[in-house]
Formats: structure tokens, sequence, C-alpha cells
């Protein structure tokens, strides 16, 4: 006998082979899987009675720094006098007010007013330069 023991190496598992098994499987059954549509519910939905109104329109009143007021409505712009902006903000239902940075606050605050005074819902505020 030996003085010295052999170590025994230890049993390796490659598991390359069995993922490469498992993966093959997978893919086979996803491709012979059938898809049906017995599964599905059919929903009878109620219809709306609430009428479409045309009140849908969005404005964007512009003020310069001079002061003037311009009306952009539908891709057109249109200069108007404070005292004309009620016709036009009553088939609006919404209002964005664009304003010069060096305008006084009192200005843009009459034309938020009016816009509140006009029932119109949603107001947005931009400044420019």
């Amino acid at each position: 006998m030996s003085k010295y023991k052999k170590k025994r190496e230890s049993a390796k598992l490659d598991l390359t082979p069995l993922i490469d098994v498992v993966f093959l499987l997978i893919i086979f059954f996803m491709v012979t899987t059938t898809f049906n549509n017995f599964g599905s519910v059919q929903i009878d939905l109620p219809s709306s009675t609430i009428q479409q109104t045309d009140k849908n329109k969005s404005i964007e009143i512009i003020i310069d720094k001079d002061g003037n007021y311009h009306i952009s409505q539908d891709g057109k712009i249109t200069q108007v006098q404070f005292s004309d902006l009620d016709a036009y903000l009553k088939s609006a239902k919404e209002a964005t007010v664009s304003a010069d940075k060096n305008l006084k606050y009192q200005t843009i605050m009459d034309v938020i007013t009016k816009i509140k005074e006009n029932g119109v819902d949603n107001l947005g505020l931009t400044f420019y330069e």
C-alpha cells in the first residue's frame, strides 16, 4: 500500500446539453400549441345618451407688448378689441392666454377674469419674450 491516498475527482455534470434539450422542448411546445377563441366573453356595451356639443373649440388669446389682443382660432389669427373677446369665448371650451413677458400683470388678470365669466373650463398661460 502506498502512503499517499489518491484523491478522488468528483464527477462533474455538464449542464449545457440539458439546457439545449429543455430549450428545444420549449420551442417545440410553443410552435405546436394552438390557441382557441372559445374562451372569450361577448359583452353588450350600453350606448351613450349624451349629445355632443359644439363647445369643443379651443382658442388662444395673444397679447403683444403693446397691449393689442389677437385671437388664434382654427389656425387663423385675428386682431380684436378687449370688448370683443366675449363673442369668441362663448363658443370655446378651453382657452390659452399667451402674453409678452414684460406686460402688466393687471392686463393678464383682466383677460383671465373675462375667460372665467364666460364659463371656459380649461385655462392655460404661456409667456414669451
